[in-house]
């Protein structure tokens, strides 16, 4: 079976967006109102998973961010040095974007706040803006801002 039946309109695999974006942390609690703060996220559910952890349901910018605690046997550690959008010693997810309205108002609001800048905005060529801050539990957040329309 080729690629493209095998992913095609009528499969199961067919996605139909991006569903959510888990993050574990020390204080979930306090993670959630650095994202209903800083970028306006709703929380719309708590739940308690198998083991009796909660987690927080965020809408964000028309997506769900899931925060909870780390599992059983897992610890927070500090976060290494970061780079261009991801920590030096580091595996699988750099960071995750989110686009606002303008990177450069967006990041001197963030400093003014006290969030650490993990970069100053970066102009392409190619139109696109960006910078990089750390969220609370060693999340990389990216800000995004294109010239043309997408």
């Amino acid at each position: 079976m080729s690629r493209q039946a095998a992913v095609g309109e009528s499969s199961s695999l067919q996605v139909k967006s991006l569903d959510h974006i888990h993050i574990y942390g020390a204080e979930p609690e306090e993670s959630a109102r650095f994202y209903e703060r800083h970028f306006d996220a709703k929380p719309f559910l708590r739940n308690k998973n198998a083991n009796g952890d909660t987690r927080i349901f965020l809408a964000l910018g028309g997506q769900v961010l899931v925060l909870g605690s780390f599992p059983s046997g897992l610890a927070p550690a500090p976060p290494p040095e970061a780079g261009d959008g991801a920590y030096r010693h580091g595996f699988g997810i750099a960071h995750f974007g989110l686009r606002v309205a303008n990177v450069d108002a967006a990041i001197a609001e963030l400093s003014a706040s006290g969030v650490p800048i993990l970069s100053r905005p970066v102009r392409e060529p190619s139109g696109l803006t960006y910078a990089y801050i750390a969220a609370p539990d060693g999340v990389v957040v990216e800000l995004t801002q294109y010239d043309s329309a997408v």
